[in-house]
């Protein structure tokens, strides 16, 4: 069972990227970058954000149910 929130180690093995891509999300607020929020001095998302965003852009990019 995944955490609620997910490290970006955890969002570059999901999506296959390296970390730095992940990063590069989250400065410029592109792809799944939006999602993500600093915890300290750590980036997390959380878990049913980036499955939301998966089912969106799954959908052409429209909201899924």
């Amino acid at each position: 069972m995944r955490k609620p929130l997910a490290t970006v180690p955890e969002i570059a093995e999901h999506y296959g990227v390296p970390p730095k891509t992940v990063h590069r999300w989250h400065q410029t607020q592109t792809g799944p970058g939006v999602l993500m929020f600093p915890v300290g001095r750590y980036l997390r998302a959380r878990w049913e954000d980036i499955d939301r965003y998966d089912a969106e852009q799954a959908t052409g990019g429209q909201r899924a149910a």
